[in-house]
């Protein structure tokens, strides 16, 4: 299914450089998609992170991400779709980036028996850090057990003392997968396939039938298998109480106000705001939302209009990207992360408050069954409520089976992929 290639060397007294590149083959909605990245990292004797540049490539989009460590910060620059966009990131030590993981125990020493260090992993594609635990066991004279594991995920692998790598076990949307050495020779011998497995259909959220979904009004289910209070599941249409959630869909707005309303009022500026994958303020973004509203100054009548461009004129293809609205504007195709971020790039533009959510959605999309699916839709403020509407799947409002974990742009989002392959829903 993959192959990653990894090298480091000492370059001078403060300089030590990583290089890991990978290449994997994936099934997603009985589509093959192939992913490659590449990383290369500049760190002090320390192994504290200077720089790195990350760039990934599949057949719809490229992404790379550079970083470079200014004072308390890392200074970030993310090139996509012809456009370059900055941020600061607070550096949280010791910070590591994959290749750096394993150095980073062997510097501290490996143990006689076992410890265990904690740490922040840099996830360059979503643009934060997240919290990582690294457990480290002697488990023979000549193996260490190694444990990493951040958002409910765990990666699992073998070295030996001097920190080379036996075997790697990890798991991707609950699909195992097996990593060992090879030769030079070997490695370039091996031919990337696809697995049989289809992605969407792993990570799909077993659920029995629910008939005429789309039309429910209100719908409750039980939550079970995974630690609910990192999400955001109490929220306007949504109520949890212990492990039972209820979404209620909200009536349309019998009346609503004009943007210029919204003049002053604080609490919506941050639903107006952009950032690297949401250009707001770009031009190309802005020109095409003032095309859409023309002369329409109602918030509502606004949020319609976008929906029914991004609807229609976005062709729905199944996509492996970091989604990113100007890429969407320039090739007008993607998956329900694609007509999200365009979406909410465009209201946002024409001012009307919108946030993207992330979460699970009932569908009998594919062969093996009924379940909940990830995706992704937005919500929009018409004036005196929020409303859910799903531009992919043609829904305002969106139908009560719209199960939200996560509000907000790549650095939450990434949050969900600690439900999968773990997370449990049974009927209320």
């Amino acid at each position: 299914m993959g192959k990653s290639d990894f090298q480091w060397k000492v370059e001078g007294p403060q300089r030590i450089s990583f290089v890991e590149k990978s290449s994997m083959k994936l099934t997603l909605f009985q589509k093959t998609q192939e992913i490659s990245t590449h990383v290369e990292t500049v760190t002090n004797e320390n192994l504290e992170i200077q720089k790195f540049v990350f760039s990934m490539k599949t057949s719809e989009a490229t992404i790379e991400v550079s970083g470079e460590r200014i004072g308390s910060n890392l200074r970030l620059k993310v090139t996509q779709a012809g456009s370059t966009q900055t941020k600061e990131l607070p550096i949280q030590e010791p910070l590591l980036l994959s290749p750096t993981i394993r150095p980073f125990l062997l510097m501290k020493g490996l143990p006689k028996s076992k410890e265990t260090y904690s740490g922040f992993l840099l996830e360059p594609s979503a643009l934060t850090t997240i919290p990582l635990t690294m457990s480290v066991e002697l488990a023979s004279p000549k193996k260490y057990a190694v444990d990493v594991r951040y958002l409910s995920q765990s990666l699992k692998s073998e070295m030996e003392p001097s920190g080379a790598l036996i075997k790697e076990v990890s798991d991707l949307a609950g699909m195992p997968i097996e990593a060992s050495p090879v030769s030079a020779a070997e490695y370039k011998q091996l031919v990337l396939t696809a697995p049989k497995e289809d992605l969407v259909e792993v990570a799909r959220v077993g659920f029995p039938p629910i008939s005429n979904s789309k039309d429910l009004r209100s719908f409750s289910v039980k939550i079970s298998g995974v630690d609910l209070k990192p999400f955001e599941l109490n929220r306007n249409r949504q109520k949890l109480d212990r492990d039972i959630l209820t979404v209620k869909v909200e009536s349309l707005p019998s009346q609503t106000l004009p943007v210029q309303a919204l003049i002053g009022q604080k609490q919506y500026e941050p639903y107006l705001q952009g950032d690297s994958s949401i250009a707001v303020f770009d031009p190309l973004i802005q020109k095409k939302a003032k095309e859409i509203v023309g002369n329409e100054s109602d918030l509502w009548k606004r949020a319609k209009l976008i929906f029914d461009f991004v609807n229609t004129k976005v062709e729905k293809v199944p996509t492996v990207s970091v989604p990113n609205a100007l890429e969407v504007l320039k090739t007008m195709k993607g998956d329900c992360n694609e007509h999200s971020v365009l979406y909410t790039a465009l209201a946002r533009a024409a001012g009307v408050p919108t946030r993207m959510v992330v979460g699970l959605v009932y569908g009998e999309r594919m062969a093996k069954g009924s379940g909940f699916y990830y995706h992704a839709w937005v919500e929009v403020f018409t004036g005196k409520d929020w409303i859910a509407i799903d531009p992919t799947w043609n829904q305002i409002p969106a139908d009560a089976t719209h199960l939200a974990f996560v509000e907000g742009g790549l650095e939450q989002q990434v949050q969900v992929t600690s439900l999968m392959g773990k997370i449990q829903l049974s009927p209320h």
